[in-house]
């Protein structure tokens, strides 16, 4: 019985871990600075907004999320008017990103689909 209980235990922590680890970084691009989203819709998309940087001309919002979907779902419901979605091919916080300048750090922007953007 104890052993069943053990094993419960870590399949729990391993699977609440893998979870957490699962969300990606996104940078949202926006012609104008937008102000942060409300604390209930973060929670309810289950959302983390990094950071609001301008690089070339251009805002981004740098959000932690589940995956595009979720992106998306967190533009639409802010009411951004976004012009682009990025997927980051690196952690925007980590030590290796955070140590280069703001304009260098656009090379780690992957483009992806965005339904809610235009362009």
């Amino acid at each position: 019985m104890q052993l069943m209980k053990l094993t419960q235990g870590a399949m729990i922590l391993v699977f609440v871990t893998t979870c957490a680890a699962s969300a990606d970084q996104f940078a949202i691009r926006t012609n104008k600075p937008v102000s942060g989203a409300s604390a209930g819709l973060l929670e309810t998309l289950d959302i983390r907004e990094i950071e609001a940087v301008e690089i070339n001309g251009a805002h981004y919002i740098l959000i932690n999320a589940k995956d595009e979907g979720c992106a998306e779902a967190y533009i639409f419901a802010h009411g951004i008017d976004a012009k682009a979605l990025y997927r980051l091919e690196a952690d925007w916080t980590g030590p290796g990103l955070s140590s280069l300048p703001l304009e260098a750090r656009g090379a780690f922007f992957k483009e992806t689909i965005c339904e809610f953007c235009t362009s």
